[in-house]
């Protein structure tokens, strides 16, 4: 993605844990964690627009909403664990941003700088 596109200036990640039903098909618990992330108006390494709050930095497709790549408090996302935007009226909101319209001002939701650009996306990131 060499150009940005409009996109969400927020989604809900939520975290949970993959688990099985008793015949063997995955299965995602209840969500350990959720946060409200924001855009920073940068691409992140996966070439999806990035997203950050409440420790989480997130790549997310303003496409189809799949969680692309993710650090959680500065680390990968826990093995057996899912990355999801929650699904529903609130899973994204305010006026899209266009190339033009980015504020690279802090997240309001914390004070924190931005963790590192890498990330770690895969087979745990999709939508909820």
């Amino acid at each position: 993605m060499s150009e940005m596109s409009e996109h969400p200036r927020w989604y809900t990640v939520v975290l949970k844990p993959q688990l099985t039903d008793p015949e063997g098909r995955p299965e995602h618990g209840s969500p350990l964690r959720e946060a409200r992330v924001e855009a920073t108006g940068d691409l992140g390494a996966s070439g999806y627009p990035r997203y950050v709050g409440s420790g989480i930095q997130a790549d997310i497709d303003p496409a189809t909403g799949a969680v692309e790549a993710i650090t959680v408090d500065g680390d990968e996302l826990p093995l057996g664990y899912v990355a999801q935007v929650r699904d529903g009226g609130s899973e994204a909101g305010g006026d899209p941003l266009g190339p033009e319209g980015f504020d690279l001002g802090t997240s309001p939701l914390s004070d924190d700088p931005p963790a590192d650009q890498g990330g770690s996306g895969g087979a745990g990131a999709h939508r909820a």
